[in-house]
């Protein structure tokens, strides 16, 4: 097996598995339409359409730090490090954080599976209080958890 460059990407894919296969929480998202690939609203940091209509998730920035495991078992791995945000027009904030609570029970401390590593867990870093921006004279909520991910090739 070669050794993964960057682990970024498959965290990514692996988060975004995750919680797309959760029913509950993707009825709880807007849908994107077919002609952008269909399904919930689970974006990538930097990649969210201008016309991207609200519930939605935002996956990313990440920083990755290398985490070579010679002598311990373990041929090679990384620590990264992202946001999660909901991102809401809701201002019922205890309906958002119904919706974060459930993100945080599909993540924090289940196993992932992340290709070309044995091992991949994310752990919940903290929560950050909701703050919110005025879009178009309309206030657009951000819920924002920060998250530890480590993945291990034994």
């Amino acid at each position: 097996m070669i050794p993964a460059i960057l682990a970024t990407p498959r965290v990514l894919a692996s988060l975004r598995a995750v919680l797309l296969a959760d029913a509950t929480l993707t009825a709880r998202l807007a849908t994107v339409p077919a002609a952008n690939g269909g399904g919930p609203a689970i974006y990538t940091e930097g990649y969210v359409p201008a016309d991207a209509r609200t519930d939605y998730l935002v996956i990313g920035p990440f920083t990755e730090r290398s985490t070579p495991g010679m002598g311990d078992g373990h041929r090679w791995g990384s620590d990264l490090t992202t946001v999660i945000k909901l991102v809401t027009m809701n201002s019922n904030l205890s309906v958002c954080y119904g919706t974060v609570e459930r993100m945080i029970a599909l993540l924090h401390g289940v196993p992932l599976k992340v290709a070309d590593y044995d091992h991949g867990m994310a752990l919940l870093e903290t929560t950050v209080d909701a703050y919110s921006e005025l879009i178009a004279g309309v206030p657009v909520w951000h819920l924002a958890t920060l998250w530890n991910v480590g993945v291990q090739q034994i």
